[in-house]
């Protein structure tokens, strides 16, 4: 009899793509294939993790959806496609840093030197992507922890947007955009800054003193999960989890989940956003109240490079 077909569905968020696609997919097809005799195929969405959840919430078919931050299954709560006391789980963590070109010509070590007049900064944009939030909350965080001050915190922030001259939709496009010459520096996930060191990139890996650790999390979408595949879709979740799985998101340079302080050799007061508040109150003021009004409608981006524009 021919084994019956599976299918999985999982959109992730843009610097997920190798480690799931090499690793991840073929670990859980084998093993679910020899557990269950199915003939099963994951196919995997990859993009800025706040436009995957909004594609989630308008129909696309996700059946597990990996965002780079808490803030975007909130969304999809909101978009009923997850149910309210469904809890993501955190899968793994890697800090934010500072990629800059070779040398460090600007001679940067922390987030307020990224406001140096004339420093051209690159950005995953806060309005798409995970890591865009993400590294406002770096700069933000750092000086609020530093400081004890709102008003400093928003005053670091302008000062480094004043610099921002291109924004990428995701994190994985800002890489894409320095590796094509773009820009002086961008605030990254240590994770894809090594990642594009091992493709071979020419660049350099500040690490501030102090910078926030980004949670990444997985849910399973409810509204999209038929009941019989609950199993399925809850057994890929347990498989990024697992010790298994915890090796392979390593060896793609992320944090275990359950990763504390000692565990961010380097980084001297890592913080999280549960020291700020909390996603959604940190959310709130610094994304929705303060970029968005603030400082998005008064950005002064330079023109696309002509090469970005022939790769599309």
């Amino acid at each position: 009899a021919t084994p019956p077909q599976r299918n999985l569905v999982v959109y992730a968020f843009s610097t997920q793509e190798e480690v799931l696609t090499q690793s991840i997919f073929p670990a859980f097809e084998e093993v679910w294939e020899a557990e269950t005799g199915d003939d099963l195929t994951i196919e995997g969405i990859f993009g800025p993790s706040g436009t995957l959840a909004g594609q989630i919430n308008l129909g696309a078919p996700a059946d597990v959806a990996l965002h780079s931050n808490v803030q975007h299954v909130t969304h999809l709560k909101s978009g009923r496609r997850v149910r309210l006391e469904s809890d993501p789980v955190v899968v793994s963590q890697t800090p934010l840093v500072i990629v800059v070109r070779q040398g460090n010509p600007w001679g940067i070590v922390v987030y307020a030197d990224l406001a140096q007049p004339g420093l051209q900064v690159l950005h995953a944009d806060p309005r798409s992507s995970g890591a865009g939030e993400w590294a406002l909350l770096a700069v933000y965080g750092s000086a609020l922890l530093e400081s004890g001050a709102r008003a400093t915190a928003e005053a670091r922030l302008e000062s480094v947007w004043r610099n921002v001259r291109l924004l990428g939709a995701s994190a994985r496009a800002a890489m894409t955009m320095f590796e094509m010459g773009a820009g002086d520096a961008f605030v990254t996930y240590e994770q894809d800054a090594l990642l594009a060191q091992e493709r071979g990139v020419p660049l350099e890996i500040v690490v501030p003193s102090r910078t926030i650790v980004a949670r990444h999390v997985a849910v399973i979408v409810d509204g999209n999960v038929l009941p019989g595949e609950v199993p399925m879709a809850q057994a890929f979740v347990d498989l990024l989890l697992s010790n298994a799985g915890r090796e392979a998101l390593s060896r793609y340079h992320l944090r275990p989940a359950d990763a504390q302080g000692d565990e961010f050799p380097g980084i001297a007061e890592p913080f999280t956003a549960d020291d700020l508040g909390g996603w959604p109150r940190i959310y709130g003021q610094v994304v929705e109240r303060f970029w968005q009004t603030q400082i998005a409608p008064r950005l002064e981006l330079g023109p696309t490079p002509a090469l970005l524009e022939r790769e599309g």
